[in-house]
């Protein structure tokens, strides 16, 4: 916001955030995430990315893999593992619709974060997605 103030001005303010009209509640949602998750705040990402996905357009396949892999990479970095697990096989639902190369990347990042946990369901998305990347 920008205030202005003074006798001839009056007191006024206006915005000035342009991207408050442009981008939606999942891409807000989701770049509060993202700082959280590059601060090391896991856990505390968790919910924005949880309602980034919630309010992602089905339509966008490549957003929808995208989110639910950063929210899968979030999961297992806050010590939830089984549930990282199964947002990772789930986003390949999503995967059959596009090609995109950053999915991808997030992908074979999160397969690498599961290959380092002791757990079944860890072992069996690991299995899922090097199925996929092949």
């Amino acid at each position: 916001m920008a205030c202005r103030s003074g006798p001839a001005a009056g007191t006024a303010c206006r915005s000035h955030r342009k991207h408050d009209v442009f981008h939606g509640h999942a891409e807000l949602d989701y770049a509060q995430g993202l700082l959280y998750t590059e601060a090391g705040h896991h856990k505390a990402a968790v919910p924005f990315l949880r309602a980034a996905l919630a309010h992602q357009d089905r339509t966008y396949g490549r957003n929808r893999a995208l989110y639910r892999l950063t929210l899968a990479r979030s999961l297992v970095q806050a010590g939830e593992a089984d549930e990282g697990a199964c947002e990772a096989v789930g986003s390949l639902e999503h995967l059959t619709e596009v090609e995109s190369g950053r999915v991808v990347r997030r992908l074979v990042e999160v397969r690498g974060l599961l290959e380092g946990i002791d757990a079944a369901s860890a072992r069996e998305s690991v299995d899922a997605l090097t199925e996929y990347v092949r």
